[in-house]
Parts: C-alpha cells; sequence; structure tokens
C-alpha cells in the first residue's frame, strides 16, 4: 500500500521484505539513513534499532489466532518441522501475545510518532484505513499520496487467514501478465 501510495519502500513488491531488516542482518546505522523510506520490520525486538529520534512507525496489529494460523501455514508450505495442530495453534497464540508488546516498545508505538492500524479492520473497511494512513503520512511531510492506489491494492477477502499465499499468488499472476503482454511469447496476447 505504501509503495503504491507514492512511499519510497526498502525491499521489493509484493511482500517488501528484505535481509537488511532481519535479525542477524540488520545495521543500526543503515537503518537510521533510510530517512523518507518505508522498511518493514516483522519482529522489532530482536533487533539492534537503537534511538530513532525522527521515525515514523506505522503499527500493523493481527488477531493472534489469525497470525498464528498465517505463521504456520507458511512453515508447514516451506516444509519446516512444525505440526499444524491444537497444540502448535497455543504455543504461536501465546508467543505473539508475550512478544507484542516488546515489538511494540522496540518499534517506538507509544514513544515515537505512529499510526496503529488493525489488519482485519483494514480488510474489512479498507476506505477508512486508507484515509487514516493519507492523513497520517500528509501529517508527517509525505506531500503527496495517491489513496487510490493505495486502496487498490487491497484484495476483497476475510480476514481470516488467507488459505493460500498469496504472496506467491501474486508473484505469479504478475510473471503471467507479463509473458502475456510480451510479443513472440507463449501466451502472449494476439
Amino acid at each position: 500500500m505504501l509503495h503504491a501510495g507514492g512511499v519510497p519502500c526498502v525491499g521489493d513488491w509484493p511482500d517488501f521484505e528484505t535481509n537488511a531488516s532481519m535479525f542477524g542482518q540488520f545495521d543500526p546505522k543503515a537503518f537510521s539513513a533510510l530517512r523518507g523510506k518505508a522498511i518493514k520490520l516483522i519482529t522489532p525486538a530482536d533487533l539492534p534499532i537503537g534511538p530513532m529520534p525522527r521515525h515514523v512507525v506505522i503499527w500493523l496489529d493481527r488477531d493472534p489466532q489469525e497470525q498464528a494460523r498465517s505463521q504456520l501455514k507458511l512453515l508447514d508450505r516451506i516444509g519446516a518441522p512444525v505440526a499444524n495442530n491444537r497444540k502448535s495453534m497455543r504455543v504461536f497464540v501465546a508467543g505473539l501475545r508475550r512478544e507484542r508488546p516488546l515489538n511494540m516498545a522496540a518499534a517506538g508505538v507509544g514513544r515515537l510518532p505512529n499510526l496503529r492500524l488493525s489488519f482485519e479492520r483494514l480488510i474489512t473497511r479498507p476506505a477508512h484505513t486508507v484515509a487514516a494512513l493519507e492523513a497520517s503520512l500528509l501529517s508527517y511531510g509525505y506531500d503527496t499520496v495517491d489513496s487510490r492506489a493505495m486502496q487498490r491494492q487491497i484484495r476483497p477477502r476475510s480476514p481470516a487467514c488467507y488459505p493460500g499465499m498469496m504472496e506467491f499468488e501474486l508473484l505469479n499472476s504478475q510473471s503471467f501478465e507479463r509473458q502475456r503482454s510480451q510479443p513472440g511469447r507463449p501466451g502472449a496476447a494476439l
């Protein structure tokens, strides 16, 4: 959404996850130099972020049950040795609840200028969430934000854990569309 709206982002579409924001790879000096860019941090409490005097934090919160389902689904898809059962679900939910305040504190939620959003509300009330995001970005100095482009990034669906792997599906559809539009290629439009 941020990328589509005109905010420079670190990482690549569609997930904008990058090694630079992962545990063991994170460089606090490089992070501090990313003024004006958005960087996605999955577990900020594990990162040596350090002082962030002028950063803006956008915290996207999610129901712990649905987040745990999503994490277990991903681990299952990549073949990780984690059972996807009720016991694992309870362990993951408890971990998410325990780590949430630590991650929020590490990212500066409540201390730095911030906007707290709900994943469920983003999916069920996209116009409201995009309006709040746009107002926040404009108030923090972004001169233009394309709210329509941001809203087009939201795929209508239930806020429950998506049954597939949306990032992979988006990449596959983009690759197919690119091949289809190139003359002389298999699947090219006539």
